[in-house]
């Protein structure tokens, strides 16, 4: 196959559809242990799902489930059952960070996938909220100001 790549021009840009992967696994501290290919499948899931909602997959606690085997894993992951697995793994709320939880349908059904929505709590005083807010440069220091209400003055009234 012969591939060539060219410039985007215009609204030529929007042609693909993309796997949005939140920015936080990349950026926040609790994520740091979680290796590159296990951020890719939860932005993957996170897009099955959307699948999953357009089907009215909703278990009888109106929680959206997914159904995603290790064979449809490796192939999108383009990797073996063993590493996709170990993938599932790093997600799954037993062996791993929590993103997803597993449950068994046995029966030789396939299981089912929660993919879990995430909040990172921080708590932020107002001194560090207004630090955050003031930037610093050689001859200017910009900071957030203080409103204060104005006085009208007796002539005014």
């Amino acid at each position: 196959m012969n591939i060539k790549f060219n410039y985007y021009y215009g609204k030529e840009a929007n042609q693909f559809s993309f796997f949005r992967i939140p920015k936080l696994l990349f950026t926040d501290e609790v994520f740091k242990t979680l290796s590159s290919d296990a951020k890719v499948l939860y932005g993957i899931l996170l897009d099955r799902m959307s699948l999953s909602m357009k089907n009215a997959w909703l278990d009888d606690e109106n929680k959206v489930y997914i159904i995603f085997t290790i064979d449809e894993i490796s192939e999108v992951m383009g990797c073996g059952s063993q590493k996709s697995t170990k993938i599932l793994q790093e997600l799954d709320s037993k062996k791993g960070i929590g993103l997803i939880e597993k449950k068994r349908l046995g029966l030789g059904k396939p299981n089912i996938i929660y993919v879990k929505n995430f909040t990172i709590n921080t708590e932020i005083t107002n001194q560090e909220l207004l630090n955050s807010q003031s930037q610093n440069c050689e001859n200017h220091n910009s900071r957030m100001m203080n409103i204060t209400k104005q006085e009208l003055l007796k002539s005014q009234c």
